[in-house]
């Protein structure tokens, strides 16, 4: 490592097939770090490149021969151990950024950083993975990379609780790095209170995300009020999950849900700038980036009480049971255009959304960066979790 330029591997394989909330942290990550100039950024990806980088002069790439065969548990471990130690090598990096929750190889050549989104798959299995060999390899991963890494980041300090609670490590080495979010430069300009107001859900469709609970909740909310307020949902009907696609099939009218589709960045900010609000009800989450993303866009956020989505929205929204139907009607009612409380819950959002800065993240994980080069080296940790979390 130079004084003047820190190399960084950037593992990027995720971004093969359907991009997810994690894609979306690595880009934005991989995008800052160019933008330095202390730092040289190696995206490591696979056989299919990413096309958004294709052609740019600040990110380098390493092409891999990893695929979609390699995205089971079984088969990415064994591709992993036998591929990364020499690509790790041959990059020139100073240090690694294992960033899809395991991914540090044995003989890992030079200090490794690794990300932990969450432990959903490790608490939830059945949920994850279609054979025994599938979880045996994932749990082996999990805890052979936390091992192996010289620093653990988690995205919340929820997910770090749960990481120091299930893996056997020193609870010093596990560090809380906020995820960031794109912040509009006029984040109400056009937002508009005329058409009909609709609810939105945008994010996966797994059990875990309760959009059966969604789907209810606004059910009771039809029932109840006699006002012409639409449901729209991320995603196609086909990808409902049983519990979600039973809810969708008793509802009294079905037309008032409007399914999306998959959205690129600017569909996906139009909905959120355009809503009443973000209904997120989910029991499980690392971080839960829609939250915060809706609040950067002006878009008040009812969510679930549960995991880290308190510690995303603060008081800047409403936090219910997602169980509790009757709670989500009475929040949207409060929401609705033309309440007294509509702007204040508004305002208070695009605060919150201002402590959350794709740029601050990228500081802080610099600075984890740095931190792993310096215990590789026989050093000490120079920050604790507390000193890199955004509060």
């Amino acid at each position: 490592m130079t004084d003047e330029e820190l190399r960084v591997l950037v593992d990027a394989r995720m971004l093969i097939g359907r991009f997810a909330g994690v894609g979306r942290v690595v880009t934005r990550l991989v995008d800052g770090l160019a933008r330095r100039d202390d730092v040289q950024v190696v995206a490591l990806y696979g056989r299919e490149p990413f096309e958004p980088w294709k052609g740019r002069r600040d990110i380098e790439v390493v092409q891999t021969s990893f695929d979609r065969r390699h995205r089971t548990p079984d088969r990415r471990v064994l591709w992993e151990e036998s591929h990364l130690p020499g690509i790790i090598g041959r990059s020139g990096a100073d240090v690694f950024h294992a960033t899809w929750n395991t991914g540090v190889p044995a003989r890992c050549p030079v200090p490794a950083v690794l990300t932990i989104h969450d432990l959903i798959p490790w608490h939830q299995p059945a949920q994850h993975f279609a054979t025994w060999p599938q979880r045996a390899a994932y749990r082996y991963s999990v805890r052979a990379s936390a091992r192996r890494a010289a620093v653990i980041t988690t995205v919340s300090d929820y997910v770090r609780g749960r990481v120091c609670s299930t893996l056997p490590v020193r609870s010093e080495k596990v560090i809380t790095v906020h995820n960031g979010v794109d912040l509009p430069r006029d984040p109400l300009r056009g937002r508009s209170e005329t058409g009909v107001p609709y609810v939105l859900y945008v994010g996966g469709h797994q059990s875990r995300k309760n959009v059966a609970g969604v789907l209810r909740a606004m059910s009771l909310y039809w029932r109840r009020c006699n006002e012409p307020v639409q449901l729209r949902l991320g995603g196609a009907r086909s990808s409902l999950c049983p519990e979600a696609a039973e809810a969708f099939e008793a509802l009294v009218d079905p037309s008032r849900v409007v399914f999306l589709g998959q959205m690129d960045d600017e569909e996906l900010f139009s909905q959120y700038a355009g809503a009443t609000a973000l209904l997120f009800l989910s029991y499980e989450e690392g971080f839960g980036l829609p939250v915060l993303e809706a609040m950067a866009h002006g878009c008040p956020v009812i969510a679930a009480d549960r995991s880290s989505l308190p510690e995303v929205v603060g008081d800047a929204g409403f936090l219910v049971d997602p169980d509790d139907s009757e709670a989500v009607v009475n929040a949207v009612r409060r929401l609705m255009p033309g309440s007294p409380e509509r702007a204040q819950v508004i305002e208070r959002g695009l605060q919150r959304a201002q402590r959350f800065s794709w740029d601050g993240a990228v500081e802080r994980m610099l600075r984890v960066y740095e931190t792993a080069c310096g215990v590789r080296c026989g050093g000490s940790a120079v920050l604790n979790s507390s000193e890199v979390a955004d509060e």
